[in-house]
């Protein structure tokens, strides 16, 4: 395991990292989903309060979504459990930012603390062209 600073387990100062996450999503596949399924989807992935914070307008919803979706991914990644042993969507909460903000509750704030976390992370989401990247680190 390693510290945020490179260093190994134990540096002093060093944040150390039990899990990490990395995900990317294309725009244009959410933009077509949201089309599709609309408030199905995003009531699928996000909790009342999440949802109510997306943009209105169609093009900003299918972002932040996007959004969303890379660093719910990655936070799953993160846990090592992807969406199964009790990790549901709704579970992880992103918030783009700035700063981003990656929020763990029910099963995957769980299986944080079966690695070895309190729940915390270090999370970063950025649109890249027609991608949305997301990473996350799991804090012990």
């Amino acid at each position: 395991m390693l510290s945020s600073d490179g260093g190994s387990d134990g540096v002093p100062g060093g944040v150390l990292v039990v899990g990490l996450g990395i995900d990317i999503v294309e725009l244009e596949r959410v933009e077509r989903s949201l089309e599709r399924w609309g408030g199905r989807l995003v009531a699928k992935l996000m909790d009342p309060e999440e949802a109510a914070l997306l943009p209105k307008d169609a093009p900003g919803r299918a972002r932040a979504l996007a959004l969303a979706i890379a660093g719910k991914e990655a936070a799953s990644k993160a846990l090592g459990t992807g969406w199964s042993r009790g990790v549901r969507w709704r579970d992880v909460v992103v918030t783009a930012g700035p700063p981003t903000s990656v929020r763990l509750a029910g099963g995957a704030l769980a299986a944080a603390r079966r690695q070895g976390s309190r729940g915390e992370t270090r999370g970063f989401v950025e649109l890249r062209g027609p991608l949305a990247v997301g990473e996350v680190r799991l804090i012990a």
